[in-house]
């Protein structure tokens, strides 16, 4: 089955490739409890506080202990893992995190076996765990160590993508054929291009998503600074390390054909896992700070640096919790915790009812917020596309995404047009949410 429940012929794995799921399978055979693995995934982003507690104690002295967990357990976005369902990735929060740690400590087996841990988990595992390795180089680890490791990993990393996942997508499976993966245009049309001579298009698939994501989510970057306290702009070589793992990032498609809403896979899917390289980054950045500080004269200041530390981190992630526009999925920010059919005037609750009235043989036009209700009980057309060909058109300017405020107000003036236009009667209309119909002697289009 695949994520929509329907039976197809591409494998669940084919996405990712998570050999962790094989274990988690004998533990699902022993624990048959959806709660548990609920349960075990907040477990795992709490145990990744230790590493960081010892690693601060290490760097910083004792009584710094207390910032390693501020660091990754205040921050908004480490908490998206535990979003809607299970996710394996969760388990790249722990073993990322004690992995840095091991490797800090020069414990060679321990190192090795959480850099294992990290690379079963998923496909992209390889960068993560390059970007350790790159850690070794500067932690004064053998030249022969990093370069077995490394070509192992790269040479892990490049089977997964060019020979594993392109069979279990059901692509003929040949070498650099690609993944075939439409979130990773670099491993597909990319591919491709490499492939055919066409530098340019392989450049292309690189900058388009980097363009893309930094056009829609530049502010997601700078929240995570904000919220580590801009440290890792003050960590120096350590800040390297964040590059591997936030290159995953920004070259992830968006997705702009999804009927309801444009997805930024950055937001969602692929950054919660990667925020123990910030708050690595973050320690080290810390520790230049202290010394810079001892350096100055402000005595006072130097008293009471870990208070104001502390107050700031507090302050900043307060803010960005509570005022973050970053919105995904529709009805969540996962940022404010809060959900948007709480504001007043979305009347969701009568609106479900409204839209009950609709007869099914009937297309509707609909805008984002409103289409997620819809789905699977109507004949859908994005609003504004199609208008002359739906019945009904089902419009709500209770939610609008942030960082595309111009086309929201576009749209919102095509709708006006159209309840002035006399070609509709307004049936429902409370709140912020308004359904037109078509009125007869326009004719109704009953779809095919």
């Amino acid at each position: 089955f695949n994520a929509n429940g329907s039976l197809s012929n591409v494998s669940l794995l084919a996405g990712y490739f998570e050999i962790l799921y094989i274990p988690l399978g004998f533990v699902y055979k022993v624990i048959p409890h959806v709660s548990f693995f609920l349960i075990l995934q907040s477990f795992l982003i709490g145990i990744s506080a230790f590493p960081f507690y010892w690693i601060s104690k290490d760097l910083l002295g004792n009584k710094w202990g207390f910032i390693g967990p501020f660091l990754i357990l205040f921050n908004p976005q480490i908490h998206t893992g535990n979003m809607y369902d299970f996710h394996v990735s969760v388990f790249y929060v722990p073993f990322i995190s004690f992995a840095l740690y091991f490797v800090l400590k020069k414990r060679l087996f321990l190192s090795y076996l959480f850099l294992f841990l990290v690379l079963i988990v998923k496909a992209d595992s390889f960068v993560y765990v390059t970007a350790i390795v790159v850690l070794m180089l500067f932690s004064g680890y053998k030249k022969k160590h990093v370069f077995i490791l490394l070509s192992l990993v790269w040479i892990y990393g490049f089977f997964v993508i060019f020979y594993v996942l392109p069979h279990l997508f059901n692509i003929s499976g040949r070498w650099g054929d690609g993944t075939g993966h439409p979130m990773y245009p670099l491993l597909t049309e990319g591919i491709s291009s490499l492939r055919s001579g066409d530098i340019g298009s392989f450049i292309m698939s690189i900058i388009n998503p980097l363009f893309e994501n930094i056009r829609h989510n530049i502010r997601f970057l700078l929240y995570i600074l904000v919220s580590l306290g801009f440290m890792p702009l003050f960590s120096k070589k350590y800040i390297v390390i964040i590059l591997f793992p936030l290159s995953v990032c920004w070259l992830v498609g968006f997705h702009y054909d999804r009927i309801y809403y444009p997805a930024p896979l950055l937001a969602i899917q692929y950054s919660f896992f990667i925020i123990p390289f910030f708050v690595f980054a973050s320690i080290y950045g810390l520790k230049n700070f202290i010394v810079f500080i001892k350096k100055s004269n402000f005595k006072l200041f130097k008293q009471r640096l870990s208070l104001i530390f502390v107050c700031f981190i507090l302050s900043a992630t307060f803010i960005i919790q509570y005022h973050s526009s970053l919105t995904n999925f529709a009805l969540t920010n996962m940022y404010s915790l809060q959900t948007y059919t709480a504001k007043k005037g979305m009347h969701l609750k009568s609106l479900n009812i409204a839209l009950k009235k609709i007869p099914p043989e009937y297309s509707v036009s609909a805008s984002s917020f409103i289409g997620g209700h819809l789905y699977g009980h109507y004949v859908l057309t994005k609003f504004p596309n199609s208008i002359k060909f739906a019945d009904y058109v089902v419009f709500s300017n209770c939610y609008f995404y942030l960082y595309s405020k111009k086309k929201n107000l576009k749209y919102l003036t095509i709708f006006d047009s159209l309840k002035k236009s006399g070609r509709y009667d307004i049936v429902y209309n409370k709140g912020c949410n308004t359904i037109l119909k078509l009125k007869r002697k326009y004719g109704y289009k009953i779809p095919a």
